[in-house]
């Protein structure tokens, strides 16, 4: 019984420091996944939504292939659950054509009833940056799993003018 106390106090300790850290409440529903980040370059390419609007495309454009204008913003947005350890990960692009726009977003379903392991959508930004033909492949997989296919491919074609 005198065990419990110490090893309660040291849980609640835990949760407490894990609990701290940047609160956005702006946007509380917006996390980060880390097994969905990439180590893809991401120097300033800014995107010109004036001059030209980001393309937004999903499972659905799996396949097929894009034009973008030089500085033109891509979104990608295709359904995700890292709680089954799966996210997106970035597997082929020529960054000097097409560069990735800051790590993959993770987007919860919305879960009224609080269930735990609702799934959501993964968001990867991409900027063209250069005139040129490059493909855009991501896979589903987990990371710690060596030489096993992907439960997921989503590719496309893009070709910047």
């Amino acid at each position: 019984m005198r065990m419990r106390t110490p090893v309660l106090m040291m849980l609640a300790g835990l949760l407490m420091v894990a609990g701290c850290g940047k609160n956005d409440s702006s946007d509380a529903s917006k996390t980060t996944s880390p097994a969905a980040t990439t180590t893809a370059s991401t120097s300033a390419v800014k995107p010109t939504p004036d001059a030209h609007p980001a393309v937004q495309i999903g499972a659905d454009s799996d396949g097929k292939a894009i034009t973008l204008a030089a500085g033109q913003g891509l979104v990608v947005t295709l359904v995700a659950n890292p709680t089954t350890g799966f996210a997106w990960a970035l597997t082929d692009l020529d960054q000097n054509i097409v560069k990735q726009n800051g790590a993959a977003e993770y987007e919860q379903d919305p879960n009224p009833d609080g269930k735990v392991g609702v799934g959501g959508k993964s968001v990867l930004n991409f900027v063209a940056a250069n005139p040129g033909s490059t493909r855009l492949v991501l896979e589903y997989k987990r990371s710690w799993e060596q030489g096993v296919p992907p439960a997921k491919t989503f590719t496309v074609n893009l070709t910047v003018q």
